[in-house]
């Protein structure tokens, strides 16, 4: 029997553009239910949520979001 091939890998092979959940920052996250607890190994978009209120992403370890910095232009 073949291995089933979660949804979101399929996207990606179709060329899908694959758009995480967006949000403010954490607190607005966590007012709609979206909790590291509840999401673990999830990344979703925070406009507003980087040090320094910049664009960043957000991954769950399972207890707390991780900041993960957007940088310079990709070339």
């Amino acid at each position: 029997m073949g291995k089933l091939i979660p949804r979101s890998f399929e996207r990606i092979r179709s060329g899908e553009q694959i758009q995480p959940p967006t949000f403010t920052n954490v607190a607005a996250a966590v007012a709609a239910g979206v909790t590291a607890a509840k999401f673990p190994r999830r990344i979703i978009y925070l406009s507003a949520g980087g040090t320094g209120s910049v664009p960043c992403l957000a991954i769950s370890d399972g207890t707390n979001w991780k900041q993960v910095a957007i940088g310079a232009n990709a070339i």
